[in-house]
């Protein structure tokens, strides 16, 4: 399956149980895979909310050390085993990344709700070369900096890790319903942030 954000191969993975459990029984090498498995995609949706490269590898790190904590030493197997694992990593940068925002006393950003659905529509996959679809995704990635931080975060969720609602429901707190009606929100806002760098899609 192909990501529709970066046009790569996706592999579908399990909810993780399994893993989990073998890091909580501390089998030799399995905490490795875990970092193997969600480093990258947990440092790129704390980079895609905090925008800043150095903070976003500490909230991981953190991240990191806290579930390795809480796999083998708070949660007994059955726990572990029934452990929905991404999204419960997830969820954990997700709070880390939203208290480093509070510490840091960000400027309040206007919430997602407050703009206007307009006209919505499906992602488009990019096409081209190789060099023309990384111009383009780093284009993409320029227009998600101008967006608000919860329009960033659904977008780095559904459309680059490729969650369901349902996964994604669990990450932030919401409703799957509720949740529909933000991506379209954060899909327009996105279109209007690429139109102003002269980058037309239809969304």
């Amino acid at each position: 399956m192909k990501n529709s954000w970066t046009g790569g191969e996706v592999t579908v993975q399990p909810d993780g149980g399994e893993l989990a459990v073998a890091v909580h029984r501390c089998e030799p090498g399995a905490f490795e895979r875990l970092i193997d498995r969600f480093e990258r995609p947990l440092f790129t949706y704390a980079h895609g909310i905090l925008q800043n490269a150095f903070d976003a590898q500490e909230v991981v790190q953190d991240a990191m050390m806290r579930a390795h904590k809480a796999l083998t030493r708070q949660y007994d197997e059955a726990r572990c085993a029934a452990l929905l694992l991404r999204p419960w990593l997830f969820k954990t940068v997700r709070n880390l990344c939203l208290n480093k925002r509070r510490s840091k006393r960000s400027s309040l950003e206007q919430p997602l709700e407050e703009f206007d659905d307009g006209r919505l529509g499906p992602f488009v996959a990019l096409e081209g070369s190789d060099l023309e679809r990384k111009e383009e995704v780093e284009l993409l990635r320029r227009a998600m900096a101008l967006l608000p931080v919860d329009a960033r975060e659904l977008i780095v969720l559904r459309f680059m890790e490729e969650m369901s609602y349902a996964e994604i429901a669990r990450t932030v707190g919401s409703t799957e319903a509720a949740l529909r009606g933000k991506v379209f929100r954060s899909l327009k806002l996105l279109r209007d942030a690429l139109e102003q760098k002269g980058v037309a899609y239809a969304m």
